[in-house]
C-alpha cells in the first residue's frame, strides 16, 4: 500500500504542475491582453469593447484555472493544510483589497506600525520635558543661591540708592520688598 500512496502521491504532484502551469499562462495571457489595449482614435470606442470582452474572458480562464488548482490541491489535506498555513508576501497583501477597503491583515499591520510611532514620539516629548524640568529645576537653584549671597554680602536686591523720606526712614527696604511681591506675582 507504500509504494500505491507513493504513486498517488507523484501524479497528484504532476497534476498539480499541470495545473499551475496552466494557471500561469492564463495569467500571462490577460497580461499580454492588458499590455496591448489600443487606443481609440476620435469617438470610435468599439475597439474599446472588443478588447473588454478579450480581457473578461482572458479572467474567466484564469479562475476556472484557479479552480482547477483548488480542486487538486483540496483532495491532499497535507498539502491544503501547508498551503493554509504558508505565510503570504506582504507585498501581495499590500496588493489585495478585500471589500474595497483595506486588507485586514495589512490594517492591523498599519495600525501597529502607527502606533510603534506614536509610542516613539511621545517618548521623545516625555525626555524633552524631563530636560526642561531639570533645567528649571537648576536655573531655580541657582537665582536662590545667587540671592542668598547677595543678602549675605549686605546687598539690598533694590537697584536704587538709600534715600530718607522727609520722617527720616529709608524708604529703600520698602522699595525691596515691594519688588519682590511684584516679582513673585510676575512668576
Amino acid at each position: 500500500m507504500s509504494a500505491h500512496t507513493t504513486s498517488e502521491q507523484s501524479g497528484d504532484a504532476r497534476s498539480m504542475q499541470e495545473r499551475l502551469h496552466e494557471l500561469i499562462s492564463r495569467i500571462s495571457d490577460t497580461t499580454d491582453v492588458v499590455k496591448g489595449w489600443p487606443e481609440s482614435a476620435g469617438d470610435d470606442a468599439s475597439i474599446h469593447v472588443k478588447t473588454t470582452t478579450k480581457l473578461i474572458n482572458s479572467i474567466r480562464e484564469i479562475i476556472k484555472a484557479l479552480e482547477r488548482v483548488e480542486g487538486v490541491a483540496k483532495k491532499d489535506e497535507i498539502l491544503w493544510k501547508r498551503l493554509k498555513e504558508c505565510p503570504i508576501p506582504l507585498d501581495l497583501l499590500e496588493l489585495m483589497d478585500c471589500g474595497g477597503g483595506l486588507n485586514p491583515e495589512m490594517f492591523m499591520r498599519g495600525l501597529l506600525r502607527e502606533a510603534l510611532s506614536q509610542l516613539a514620539g511621545l517618548r521623545r516629548r516625555k525626555v524633552a520635558l524631563e530636560m526642561l524640568g531639570t533645567a528649571i529645576e537648576t536655573g531655580l537653584e541657582k537665582k536662590k543661591l545667587g540671592v542668598v549671597r547677595e543678602t549675605e554680602g549686605g546687598k539690598t536686591s533694590g537697584s536704587k540708592r538709600s534715600r530718607d523720606d522727609d520722617q527720616g526712614t529709608n524708604t529703600d527696604a520698602i522699595t525691596s520688598d515691594e519688588s519682590k511681591a511684584k516679582r513673585e506675582r510676575e512668576e
